[in-house]
């Protein structure tokens, strides 16, 4: 599969309206929507917030469009180390304020993997198991058996070579076994700062200078990605607002709630509606 790029605009309070109605679902076409709502999904604090355009890249034709998401091509077996990232144009997050949700799908009794989530050059490391090098993320270990860790999650920032990190912490919750689920990744960047989350969890872990964790982010890109090796697992569209502010009070919006609240937007024809380029 060749290359791809996928927009995905994003804002508080209007709704995004698609270039060409509804969105492009072929690989290779730019995949426009993720439209938000006060009603639907509202967050506290920074009335000022602005919304982003973002550009998603597949830079190794690795990722499908499945849905309203992604998933990874292929069939990959249970821990293979085939990874593969999704990673945004925009290359120098560590250097702004923002907030970044992912929700992924872990079915049943699935193949053991990694979910990696998180900020960095999203590069795969070949001398480390193709892990994303030059980056600070979780690392959600998923599946039938989970690597025999007792679903782990950790967070960790790793620049470039076996087991070789600059920040580390290891367990710092589990997820459900076996049963899988969906769970909803959060990461808010706010000045030094950098706070990691499983919403409705109690993992958590914050990192009160980025700078001393991760220092390749200030000289290498700093891309917010996401991303694994099987395909058996699924990734909803990102969600991402600029600036400070606090933690949304509601999580998660289905492709068709999104493409309802587009079709809403038109239908009012809303002054304040986003359009993509």
């Amino acid at each position: 599969m060749s290359r791809g790029l996928f927009i995905m605009a994003l804002s508080l309070g209007a709704c995004a309206t698609p270039l060409h109605g509804d969105a492009k679902r072929d690989a290779d076409a730019r995949w426009e929507g993720d439209p938000m709502s006060d009603a639907d999904a509202r967050w506290e604090g920074d009335s000022t917030t602005t919304a982003l355009d973002l550009v998603w890249e597949d830079a190794d034709g690795a990722f499908q469009v499945d849905g309203g998401g992604f998933r990874r091509t292929g069939n990959e077996p249970s821990q293979s180390s085939n990874r593969h990232f999704m990673r945004t144009v925009q290359s120098n997050f560590a250097l702004t304020d923002w907030t970044c949700q992912i929700t992924f799908h872990t079915p049943a009794n699935a193949p053991d993997d990694i979910i990696f989530i998180g900020l960095g050059e999203a590069v795969p490391d070949s001398s480390f198991f193709n892990e994303p090098r030059n980056s600070l993320n979780f690392r959600i270990h998923q599946g039938a058996t989970a690597f025999g860790t007792g679903w782990d999650v950790d967070v960790m920032a790793h620049d470039i070579g076996n087991f070789h990190w600059t920040y580390t912490n290891q367990g710092v919750g589990s997820l459900p076994g076996a049963t899988g689920g969906a769970f909803t990744a959060w990461i808010r960047k706010a000045g030094n700062q950098v706070t990691f989350e499983i919403l409705s969890t109690a993992i958590v872990a914050t990192i009160p200078k980025i700078a001393t964790a991760a220092p390749f982010l200030f000289t290498s890109p700093s891309r917010l990605f996401f991303g694994n090796a099987s395909g058996a697992y699924t990734f909803d569209g990102p969600l991402l607002i600029a600036g400070q502010y606090e933690q949304p009070t509601h999580v998660h919006l289905s492709w068709h709630r999104r493409q309802r609240l587009v079709r809403r937007c038109e239908r009012r024809q809303d002054s304040s509606s986003v359009s993509l380029i």
